[in-house]
Order: structure tokens, then C-alpha cells, then sequence
């Protein structure tokens, strides 16, 4: 009998359980309360690395959970290859899980660029890497959110006018992943491209047996990465994820992977993955290094006001205390009720108590930022 679950089917459910749980929080409690989804992304480790470097500071939403974590996927890359894109990326999860339901409504075979183009297109990511943190570290922002299928997928509909592009991609990424395997991955993911430099150092590596191979090519088949595992006496690509597929199809067990030249087989590669990143994660989580917000979305640590960061999820009563502005300056440029709830969030305030701008729409957050900025003049 086929088997429907192993371990790393496992620890994909477990992490779009945890990102699941993240943003149902984040949805509910705002962002006072809860941390930004940011903090919770190792990528922006990468984005804000050079700032953090030359400044000290970290960039806007990002705190020592992404660069925890970045150094946790590090070691695990170093140990394992790519195991993060296998194991543990969302992302990565729901183009498999897609590219499943394709074939078994009958779309057997994969689509794939050919093999003169594919070559030379694996080198976008990494020009794309290398844009977000040039651009990251000149305008001192997150360069990328905005354009980050991850992070449209935490935010679950909300920000649908900051996330417009990050929500297409996302749309775009599930439907071309019906035809194909792992397209995101290969060609556009800069954190992969990250992860791809340091698989470069690790010594894990999938051998072949040329020998005891038939050249069946059910390596290549089930390769996510779309590699040419069949033909190469080992794999060691910076496009390998480390999924272990190809040890596991291979009929004639003529693929062994190895790394610090002992063998492990596919359930201890799992394993080992998911011990070493849940047991590391709770115990770091409970340490005071683990920092996911700073005291408050508006104000910088220097005491300055930050407008442009505030959301829609921030309540009347947040921004009047940060700010200091009197009810009454929101009162008369906004028409704000005496007994508004103060406690209700910015987004939620117009359509509550119908007030209505000059065009016809209700007043939202931007209309409050705009007060601040004014009334701070």
C-alpha cells in the first residue's frame, strides 16, 4: 500500500500550519498586538543585511527572529543542501501539493522550458537577489514586500492596494504550477538563490551508481528542480532542494546521498531537519534574543514619528497615544463622532459610522495619516 504521508509531508503541513496561525493572528489582533508577518520571514534577514552591517539598525519590520532564523536555514543548508525549499517553504509546499491535483485531473506531463533556455533562465533569481538587496539598502525598505508571493500569502487578502503585484504573482505562481513543477523556484525565488550560494559549500550530495543504473529516468521525472539527475555521475547542484525523490524512485537504489561523505537515507534526512529546526526554534523562541516588534509600528526607536507605517489594523486609541494629537484635530477634519470606539481599528472606523469624504468613499486609514502629517507640519 502506498504510503500518503511521510516525514517531510509532515513538517510541510506543520509550517502552513504555523504560517496559518500567524496570520489568523495577525488578521485579529492588528498589529499592535501582534508581530508584523515580516519578522517571521528569514528572507528579510538577507534584504536588511547590509543595512544592519553598515548602520546597526535593522530595516522597517524586520527584527533578530529573521536573522535567527536566516542562521538556523544556514546551518541546515550547510548540513543538508537546500532542505528549507523541501522541507519547510511554504511556497514550495502548495506548488507541489498543485502540480499533484494537475496530474490527477490528467495533466501528466510537465511542462518545461527547453533545456538551451532553462539553463540560462535558473540565473534570473539571482539577478533578482541581487536587486532586492542593492535597492533594499539604498531606499533603507523592504524593496521586495511588495512583490512577495509569501508574504500576499500571510497577509491573506489584506493590503490588497500595497500587495497588488505580490497577490498577481501569487495567483500566476498556483496556476502555471498545475502544468509545472516548481517554476517559482527554479527561475524567480531570490531566497532560494540565497540558499542556492550556500548549498555551493555544503558537502551533501546525491551519488549515482553508473554501474547498477538502467536509465529508466525516473530520477528525472520526479525531480521538483527539473535536473538532469540520469546523466551525471553525482548532483550537486545549487538547484538541488534536497528532496530526496530521486534516491526514493530509483528502482535499482543506484542513487545514495551522502554528506560529510556518510550516507543517510531520505527518512533520517527528514528527520534530522525537523528536529534540528522545531527543537532549535522553541528553545530560541524563549530566549531574549527572539524579538519579533518593536513597542510601537510609529514611532522609531529614536523618538521620531514614522506615519508612513501606519496601518489600517493600528486602533484611534493607539494614534492618539503615540502622536499626542487632540481627538478634536481627528473630530474636525474627519467628522468623528463623540462617542466613537476608540478601540476599533483605523480600517474599520469609516464604514462603521458611514462617514464619507467628498467623493463618495469612506473615510480609511490613509485619510488619519494624512491628518498626522498635516497637524505635524
Amino acid at each position: 500500500m502506498k504510503k500518503v504521508f511521510n516525514l517531510r509531508r509532515i513538517s510541510q503541513f506543520i509550517i502552513l500550519g504555523v504560517v496559518l496561525f500567524l496570520t489568523i493572528g495577525h488578521m485579529r489582533y492588528g498589529i499592535e498586538k501582534a508581530a508584523p508577518i515580516d519578522a517571521y520571514c528569514p528572507f528579510g534577514a538577507i534584504e536588511g543585511f547590509l543595512t544592519y552591517v553598515t548602520t546597526g539598525q535593522y530595516l522597517q519590520r524586520i527584527y533578530t527572529s529573521s536573522f535567527i532564523l536566516m542562521g538556523m536555514l544556514l546551518v541546515l543548508t550547510i548540513l543538508f543542501g537546500r532542505v528549507f525549499c523541501s522541507h519547510l517553504c511554504p511556497l514550495g509546499a502548495i506548488q507541489e501539493w498543485v502540480r499533484a491535483l494537475g496530474r490527477k485531473i490528467g495533466i501528466k506531463k510537465d511542462i518545461e522550458l527547453p533545456r538551451s533556455i532553462d539553463k540560462y533562465a535558473r540565473y534570473l533569481k539571482y539577478i533578482i537577489l541581487a536587486l532586492i538587496v542593492y535597492f533594499s539598502y539604498q531606499t533603507g525598505e523592504l524593496i521586495f514586500r511588495g512583490y512577495d508571493p509569501f508574504n500576499a500569502l500571510m497577509h491573506l487578502g489584506e493590503e490588497f492596494d500595497e500587495k497588488v503585484v505580490g497577490y498577481l504573482i501569487l495567483g500566476i505562481l498556483i496556476v502555471v504550477s498545475v502544468f509545472s513543477k516548481n517554476w517559482w523556484c527554479r527561475y524567480f525565488c531570490p531566497f532560494g538563490a540565497g540558499l542556492g550560494i550556500v548549498r555551493k559549500l555544503s558537502p551533501f550530495k546525491i551519488e549515482r551508481n553508473a554501474d547498477s543504473c538502467i536509465s529508466c529516468g525516473k530520477c528525472d521525472e520526479v525531480c521538483p528542480a527539473g535536473l538532469d539527475v540520469a546523466n551525471v555521475a553525482e548532483v550537486n547542484s545549487a538547484d538541488c532542494i534536497s528532496c530526496m525523490g530521486c534516491v526514493k524512485s530509483c528502482p535499482k537504489s543506484s542513487l545514495k546521498a551522502t554528506t560529510f561523505g556518510k550516507e543517510i537515507s531520505k527518512k533520517n534526512l527528514s528527520l534530522f531537519v525537523m528536529l534540528l529546526f522545531f527543537l532549535s526554534l522553541g528553545t530560541l523562541v524563549l530566549t531574549p534574543f527572539w524579538q519579533t516588534k518593536a513597542p510601537s509600528n510609529i514611532v522609531k526607536s529614536n523618538g521620531e514619528l514614522n506615519v508612513s507605517n501606519l496601518r489600517g489594523s493600528n486602533t484611534l486609541e493607539f494614534l492618539l497615544k503615540e502622536t499626542r494629537i487632540p481627538f478634536a484635530v481627528f473630530q474636525e477634519k474627519l467628522g468623528l463622532p463623540d462617542n466613537v470606539d476608540k478601540t476599533m481599528k483605523l480600517k474599520d472606523i469609516g464604514p462603521k459610522y458611514e462617514l464619507k469624504k467628498a467623493d463618495g468613499s469612506f473615510v480609511e486609514m490613509e485619510d488619519f495619516r494624512t491628518v498626522v502629517e498635516e497637524f505635524s507640519k
